[in-house]
C-alpha cells in the first residue's frame, strides 16, 4: 500500500532537517549549532523543528546514532554473502572505505561524541555498543578464515577487529574531505585489507609442506 502523501512529505521533511543538522552539528558542533540555525538552513520555522524531534539534543542524538545504524547494516550485510571469509573481509573493507567517503560528516560527529565522553555518556555508550556489534561480526568472520586456511592464525581475531576499526577511524579523521583527493587511496584499502594478515598463495604452499 502507497504512503499518504502527507506522510511522505513529512518523512522527507524529517530527512532533509536530519541532512542538514549532521552536516551543522559535523561543522560547527553542539554548542554552536542551535535549532533556529538548522531552521534557517532548511527553510522552515524554529518550531517545525521540535514537531519532528521533541529537542535539541534529541536532533543531536538522531544525527548521530541514525546514520551510523545505516552504516553498520550495510557493514553487515557485506559479511553475510555467500562468499569465503577472504572475499567477505576484502568487500567489507571497500564497502567502509566508500562509507569514509559518503559518510564524511556523520563520522565527524561519531568521532566528536567519542572525544567528549563525559559530555554524552548515553550516546557515547550507543555508539560503543554499536561498533561492538561491527568488531563481534567481524571477529566471527576472521576466525572462520584463520580455521580456513586463509588468515595468520597467530593473530587474535578481536585485537584484528579492533584494530582495523581503529585504522578505519584515523582514515577519516585524518583526511577528511581531502580523502576522494588523496593520491594514496586505492593504496590505503589495499593497506586496510593487508591489516588482516592474509595468507599468500606461496605462504600456503609453505604450511602444506
Amino acid at each position: 500500500m502507497a504512503r499518504p502523501i502527507n506522510e511522505e512529505k513529512r518523512l522527507e521533511r524529517r530527512k532533509r532537517i536530519l541532512e542538514e543538522a549532521v552536516v551543522l552539528f559535523a561543522e560547527s558542533g553542539y554548542s554552536n549549532t542551535t535549532t533556529a540555525i538548522i531552521a534557517q538552513s532548511v527553510g522552515v520555522t524554529p518550531g517545525t523543528i521540535f514537531q519532528y524531534f521533541p529537542s535539541k539534543e534529541a536532533l543531536y542524538y538522531a544525527a548521530v546514532l541514525e546514520p551510523l545504524a545505516d552504516i553498520q547494516a550495510k557493514s553487515l550485510a557485506c559479511l553475510q554473502q555467500e562468499e569465503t571469509p577472504g572475499v567477505l573481509i576484502k568487500n567489507m573493507v571497500a564497502e567502509q572505505f566508500n562509507h569514509i567517503y559518503f559518510y564524511i560528516n556523520e563520522l565527524r560527529l561519531v568521532q566528536s561524541v567519542l572525544g567528549q565522553r563525559i559530555r554524552f555518556p548515553e550516546l557515547t555508550q550507543k555508539v560503543l555498543e554499536s561498533i561492538k556489534v561491527m568488531t563481534d561480526a567481524i571477529e566471527c568472520v576472521y576466525a572462520k578464515g584463520q580455521l580456513m586456511g586463509e588468515f595468520n592464525k597467530s593473530f587474535s581475531p578481536a585485537m584484528i577487529s579492533r584494530a582495523y576499526i581503529s585504522f578505519l577511524n584515523g582514515v577519516g579523521l585524518t583526511l577528511a574531505e581531502s580523502i576522494i583527493h588523496h593520491p594514496e587511496w586505492e593504496n590505503l584499502k589495499g593497506h586496510a585489507f593487508y591489516l588482516f594478515a592474509p595468507i599468500q598463495p606461496k605462504e600456503k604452499l609453505e604450511e602444506s609442506e
